[in-house]
């Protein structure tokens, strides 16, 4: 599942070309209902900050080559460590 993560935050930061894998909406939606999923916001702050799917975690990428300093002993452990999947927006 992590290996899922890492894949899909190092295609985030490829050029437009390259496609992440997606899920549907209802499959999202069976995840969330069964609290079996992290749901990560890598949309910059004052986004986040205006609106997010309740739960998310803030990791801001958008515009970005990598993730802030500060999130490196703090969220990215916790994502690594996690069993649930991962599933990441930016819209």
């Amino acid at each position: 599942m992590m290996r899922t993560l890492l894949a899909l935050l190092s295609l985030a930061l490829l050029p437009q070309g390259i496609d992440a894998p997606r899920i549907s909406q209802a499959d999202f939606k069976k995840l969330v209902a069964a609290k079996n999923v992290i749901v990560v916001d890598t949309r910059n702050e004052d986004a986040f900050d205006i609106s997010h799917i309740p739960g998310a975690i803030k990791l801001p990428l958008e515009g970005q080559m990598t993730w802030p300093d500060s999130y490196e002993k703090t969220i990215v452990p916790m994502l690594l460590a996690s069993k649930k999947p991962v599933v990441t927006y930016c819209a």
